[in-house]
């Protein structure tokens, strides 16, 4: 996205973007932050930001598994706490419970340095959690129709191209077929990224509301509905003895 974008508007830095699959993030990063002058649109600035902020999301979880990584080949190799313990600023406690955290937090993609759940207090919850989400998504269901619909009516009236709004096609798919399952509200979310970082969505006068802005705000109101069940559910779950 990011490199047909920079080749849309002919950006003379582009051969210095690394952009094959392979490509360190940290560098798409480093070139975004030293190349997005003047000379580019502000709709392709935006749009940088967006995907931005997800390659940086990416590493930040990237980073915890290497952290992960290399506290238990300390351990493995020898090494003590205390010697782990002084290159990450803690104690022989503050270790385990570093290990403890990352390896919860990993497992279950729950971005929270305080989860300290067993695996079968965590794969009880989800299994109590799927007859709520299904509850829920039958509730929505004609909101979603509704709010699918619009986005792809959306997408065709800004004339998005086939490779800008993937997400938003996988999305119809399951309107179609009126089949919502929680892995469509993760799509919802892609979807509407696709929507929003688009060229003539993020030209459009800033100063005044338009309709697929609120159809955008709509959509996150009921990702938000629905990530919020797994929050709830989580603090209802009684601890459990080790």
């Amino acid at each position: 996205m990011i490199a047909s974008r920079r080749a849309k508007v002919d950006d003379r830095n582009r051969d210095r973007l690394p952009d094959s699959p392979r490509s360190d993030p940290r560098e798409v990063l480093d070139y975004l932050q030293r190349f997005s002058g003047r000379d580019i649109p502000r709709w392709v600035l935006q749009a940088d930001v967006c995907d931005a902020l997800t390659l940086n999301n990416w590493l930040w979880w990237e980073d915890r598994r290497r952290e992960l990584h290399f506290l238990k080949a300390g351990r493995d190799r020898g090494l003590f706490l205390s010697q782990l313990g002084a290159q990450v600023g803690t104690g022989k406690q503050g270790v385990l419970d570093r290990i403890d955290r990352l390896e919860a937090l990993l497992r279950y993609d729950r971005p929270d340095e305080k989860l300290t759940r067993a695996a079968r207090l965590a794969e009880r919850a989800a299994r109590d959690r799927r007859p709520t989400e299904e509850t829920w998504l039958a509730a929505h269901h004609d909101e979603l129709l509704a709010v699918v619909g619009g986005l792809v009516r959306e997408a065709d009236r800004f004339e998005l191209l086939d490779e800008e709004r993937e997400w938003l096609d996988e999305l119809a798919v399951d309107a179609e077929c009126e089949d919502f399952t929680p892995a469509s509200m993760v799509i919802l979310g892609l979807a509407t990224a696709e929507l929003r970082t688009a060229k003539a969505v993020l030209a459009l006068d800033s100063s005044r509301p338009y309709a697929v802005h609120g159809l955008l705000g709509r959509a996150e109101r009921l990702r938000s509905a629905f990530a919020d069940i797994g929050a709830k559910e989580g603090r209802k779950q009684p601890a459990l003895a080790p």
